[in-house]
């Protein structure tokens, strides 16, 4: 593992942008006061995607995928005919 990138306060307030850019990228950097540590820029850890709305969770298995897939859902249920009274 690499060592981190220390710079000064004043580096740091001067080339914030630029730090900000490099932690993003997963560099981490201490910055320093009078020498000593203060703080740390390091990356934020990407969160699991998660699947959009409507999308199929990637977890599923190919059966449970297939199973979905047989299923007319624009096709109107008893269920939904006896709550709305829909008609087909």
């Amino acid at each position: 593992m690499t060592q981190p990138t220390r710079v000064s306060l004043y580096e740091a307030k001067t080339h914030l942008s630029e730090l900000g850019d490099r932690a993003a990228l997963g560099e981490e950097i201490i910055v320093t006061k009078h020498g000593k540590p203060r703080f740390r820029l390091a990356p934020i850890p990407v969160a699991a995607a998660r699947p959009l709305p409507g999308s199929l969770a990637p977890s599923l298995t190919a059966a449970q995928r297939a199973s979905l897939d047989s299923i007319d859902w624009l096709a109107p249920d008893d269920e939904s005919e006896r709550e709305f009274g829909m008609q087909a």
